[in-house]
């Protein structure tokens, strides 16, 4: 599997965070006009203000953590890596001699992590990543004395073993914190598998081979499921920005949500109707400023730029009513053009 998998071009974003705090949009009465957009409004003007600042706040922090953040090629990147660095690691964990083998068991064992501590999937994998480092805290010991080193021949290879699981650690918290949320959370959480019994001598360094085995495992899984993506990536924030904006006009108006791109008998390629003419204005709006797409953790290439160019809000827009109109209408109540389809006899 690993020698099919295809290797691109791109640099992993070491140290990227998504956190970010979630700060209310600057936004005035006059940058919108909701006695037109939202006739007949129920609340105050001032309160739907706060409201539209609210939702830009959100708004902002979900671009930053999602579009703004690792690209999928960067995350690929990532997580090949680690893949290769717990590779390794595991390598030379196989490869130890039973002496060797014993001595970690010994030491893993003065502080175990039995698998009864996985109490739910998101602490399993904060166990796992433990075992990494138990093997390095394991690997300097009293075998890595010179005198030990001359009389069993082992310091060099403690030495190299130590330096694999520290690489592996230094890794696993370097990851973007989009790539390590989905290793810890989405990845699936199979059993371990130990072969040593409790009884054996063997059973500390069985167990934490187990959990960085599953930790490679999850790696995997993440990257494969990175690697079966097709197509563009999706703009989730802005999607997600228009279906509240669009639930904002349904309240205060009591008016059903409608999406069209006809005006005047000509396809616009942006909405034209009422509740689409304020979800858009109120987009545009709330777009972020240019110095905060300058900033470091936002400098983007320029194929995703777009979602954040006027030109092309209108027809994302358009397209996102079009999601939350099909998703909240009906199936008695649906109207405008269907889709054709195979008809099964």
């Amino acid at each position: 599997m690993l020698a099919r998998r295809r290797r691109g071009t791109a640099r992993p974003r070491w140290g990227w965070s998504g956190a970010a705090p979630c700060t209310a949009a600057q936004l005035s009465a006059s940058d919108i006009d909701l006695e037109t957009l939202l006739p007949g409004h129920q609340s105050p003007s001032e309160q739907l203000t706060l409201a539209l600042c609210d939702l830009g706040g959100r708004y902002h922090r979900y671009l930053h953590q999602v579009e703004l953040g690792p690209t999928r090629a960067e995350r690929m990147a990532a997580l090949r890596s680690l893949l290769d660095q717990l590779d390794l690691l595991l390598s030379q964990l196989n490869g130890l001699p039973e002496h060797a083998r014993l001595q970690i068991s010994k030491l893993t064992r003065c502080n175990p992590i039995p698998a009864e501590r996985d109490i739910d999937i998101f602490q399993a994998h904060c166990n796992d990543e433990e075992a990494v480092r138990q093997v390095g805290e394991a690997a300097v010991g009293d075998w890595c004395t010179p005198h030990a080193a001359l009389a069993t021949g082992d310091g060099e290879l403690m030495d190299d073993l130590r330096g694999a699981a520290d690489r592996t650690t230094d890794l696993l918290c370097a990851l973007d914190t989009t790539t390590a949320a989905a290793v810890a959370i989405d990845a699936k959480l199979p059993l371990l598998e130990i072969t040593e019994g409790d009884e054996s001598d063997l059973v500390g360094f069985a167990m934490v081979c187990a959990r960085i085995g599953r930790l490679r495992w999850r790696v995997e899984q993440t990257l494969d499921g990175l690697e079966h993506q097709g197509g563009p990536e999706r703009f989730e924030s802005l999607q997600w920005l228009v279906w509240e904006l669009c639930e904002l006009y349904r309240r205060e108006t009591g008016q059903p949500v409608t999406n069209s791109a006809i005006s005047e008998g000509k396809y616009k390629s942006r909405p034209q109707s009422p509740a689409g003419r304020f979800v858009l204005a109120a987009v545009k709006a709330l777009q972020p400023a240019e110095a905060w797409i300058q900033e470091p953790d936002h400098r983007i290439a320029q194929r995703r730029d777009r979602v954040l160019h006027q030109g092309y809000l209108g027809k994302a827009v358009l397209y996102s009513m079009r999601e939350y109109v099909a998703h909240h209408s009906s199936s008695g109540g649906r109207r405008g053009r269907w889709k054709r389809g195979r008809v099964t006899l």
